[in-house]
């Protein structure tokens, strides 16, 4: 359809399709007599047709003046000589008018439906009786990659290429079936539409038959989406919800593990305090205590992986972070991967969340995993350097300063340069399905610009890749520790209320703090604990509980002990991550004791919590 953009352009042509019919009716007025009328007719309904109302009355208008002049032969100027002629210009003139309207009004409609399938966001192509294509809309241009004056009169089976998702099988033509069977067919979706370019996309579709005003069929039509993005963000749900799973099993694992590690550390050091330096059995309770530090560091790994709260960051050395994951890596990576840490000296310190550092080394480790199935070497490396302004720097693509390179490499088998170009984007992934949800790399790189750093990647095709990471060096000071002399674990006479419902971290705890002079009252959970409380309100001095307990939790319970004594110290402890950062009843005097922890840990945290609610009092 023809759309002049500019106003004039469009008036310009009332006078030129009249001017067009003004010659053919002077070229067949001496012969054809009674027809010249029809020139004219023709003119206005072009006018109508291609630009609407306004210029087909422009052009009403001045086919009256030219029927006219050229009729009635008035050679100078238009008159007007008799009642008939007046009757023949007034009854052209409203059937003119008459036609323009409905012409106009026809194409107003037409219009409407154009832009209508055009603007639907979901392809279409529609074919006639034949199964040749007769329409489709942008969007099914931009899903099939074809081009509307490239597929007009095509048939559709060449357009619409469908095969089974999972079979493979091609699938016969949905419009030409709809127009075999004359009814709605629908495609699920495991259908698959080969473009022009040879790529497979994921659609759903449904073809319909199109019947004319009497019933019968007269073509039909196709309408199909691209479901690929769709897909993504199923994915995305679905592994954001096993993510979120997982972590909850990781923390729930981490927070019982670490009551047991708190007995296991808990006792071997107060049999190490019963030994002599010299006793052959004292290396035994330090073997203990040092596994127990291990198995301390990997729940901490664990709750890292699991916490949902916002990174931490603090002045760190990233050689001690890579230390301390060595035995992880090896486990992760197997015993055919050879794992080689290559420490830099005088690195300085960055200042950034440790589980982000352990989490971008342990992403860029399962990818190296992955590129080496038969074994190979996996190294990092780790140096301090100063970029100064120019190419290096321009290349890397930071701002010149103090930085700590970390460079992550394996001998696997490489990427190419379109690989390289999309590997940090989410979701994208060359691994085969169910193997990968292409969101590692893509958490690295937003770890690494969160902490204002810079990642950079180099590999060939069975040459191995080599990741390097830029994070800036702090000039920060790691904070000095307070000067006098270290909190000692002191001894009391003071009433502690003990509630905690794992049995073996109260019964430690009841033996460390009666051997050092306390009295204790125990409760297995908080609905005990309360109970005990309302017994002995007057004695009771410090209220040590758990957080996460059955039936009334460690914050419950201090909520409802601190309603009648506002003045109470409250120490919670616990090993899990799902608790708020504090309790509802800020007043109190509250602490907090992370699990695992030492006997000489909990005393002094203990004595601390009692001086506190000591010192308020006098104040």
């Amino acid at each position: 359809m023809i759309r002049f953009q500019s106003p004039s352009l469009r008036y310009i042509s009332a006078l030129v399709f009249p001017a067009a019919a003004l010659v053919v009716a002077l070229l067949l007025h001496r012969i054809v007599d009674a027809g010249f009328f029809l020139p004219f007719v023709a003119a206005v309904f072009l006018a109508a047709w291609f630009h609407g109302l306004g210029v087909a009355l422009a052009a009403t208008l001045v086919c009256v003046l030219a029927v006219d002049l050229v009729f009635f032969e008035s050679p100078f100027w238009p008159t007007i000589d008799s009642p008939q002629q007046a009757g023949w210009l007034i009854a052209f003139a409203l059937i003119c008018a008459l036609m323009a309207y409905l012409v106009s009004r026809r194409r107003a409609t037409a219009h409407l439906l154009s832009v209508v399938l055009d603007g639907i966001a979901e392809g279409l192509v529609a074919t006639d009786l034949r199964g040749r294509v007769c329409f489709i809309n942008p969007a099914a241009e931009e899903i099939t990659g074809w081009t509307r004056s490239a597929v007009m009169g095509k048939p559709a089976s060449d357009i619409l290429r469908l095969a089974d998702e999972k079979t493979r099988d091609t699938l016969e033509d949905p419009l030409a079936k709809s127009l075999r069977e004359g009814k709605v067919l629908a495609l699920g979706s495991h259908v698959m539409l080969t473009t022009r370019e040879g790529a497979e996309t994921p659609v759903e579709a449904n073809a319909s038959p199109i019947r004319d005003a009497d019933g019968k069929v007269c073509g039909a039509v196709m309408l199909f989406r691209d479901i690929s993005r769709h897909r993504q963000m199923t994915d995305l749900a679905s592994h954001s919800q096993k993510m979120e799973a997982v972590g909850r099993l990781a923390s729930g694992v981490a927070g019982d593990f670490n009551n047991l590690l708190t007995v296991m550390t808990g006792y071997s050091e107060l049999m190490r305090a019963e030994l002599a330096a010299g006793n052959p059995l004292r290396r035994f309770a330090d073997e203990i205590q040092i596994a127990a530090e291990r198995a301390a560091g990997l729940t901490r790994q664990l709750l890292a992986f699991s916490r949902g709260q916002a990174a931490q960051p603090r002045l760190l050395d990233i050689n001690a972070v890579i230390a301390n994951m060595d035995t992880l890596l090896r486990r992760l990576l197997g015993e055919r991967i050879e794992v080689v840490i290559l420490p830099g000296p005088a690195l300085g310190r960055v200042k950034c969340d440790p589980g982000q550092i352990e989490q971008i080394v342990v992403n860029l480790a399962m990818n190296s995993r992955d590129a080496m199935p038969d074994g190979g070497k996996f190294v990092i490396e780790t140096a301090g350097i100063e970029l100064e302004e120019g190419e290096e720097s321009r290349r890397i693509g930071v701002d010149p300063g103090a930085y700590v390179m970390m460079a992550v490499s394996d001998t696997g088998c490489g990427m190419d340069a379109d690989t390289r170009s999309r590997l940090f984007e989410p979701f994208f992934t060359t691994k085969g399905l169910g193997k990968g949800t292409g969101l590692g790399l893509s958490i690295v790189y937003g770890i690494v610009k969160q902490n204002q750093g810079q990642i950079t990647v180099y590999s060939q095709p069975g040459s191995g890749t080599i990741f390097e990471i830029y994070l800036p060096r702090s000039r920060e000071h790691a904070e000095a520790a307070p000067r006098g002399k270290p909190a000692q674990p002191g001894k009391g006479s003071e009433t502690i209320l003990l509630v905690e419902d794992e049995d073996g971290v109260r019964k430690l705890c009841s033996a460390v703090l009666q051997s050092n002079g306390y009295t204790v009252l125990e409760a297995v959970d908080g609905a005990a604990g309360l109970a005990l409380y309302e017994k002995n309100a007057a004695q009771i001095d410090l209220l040590l509980t758990d957080v996460v307990m059955p039936r009334m939790n460690g914050f419950e319970l201090a909520e409802r002990v601190g309603a009648t004594d506002p003045s109470l110290s409250i120490l919670y402890m616990s090993g899990y991550r799902d608790h708020p950062v504090s309790p509802s009843n800020r007043d109190a005097h509250w602490a907090f004791l992370h699990k695992p922890f030492t006997p000489d840990a909990l005393l002094v945290k203990v004595r601390e919590s009692l001086d506190a609610r000591v010192s308020g009092a006098h104040n």
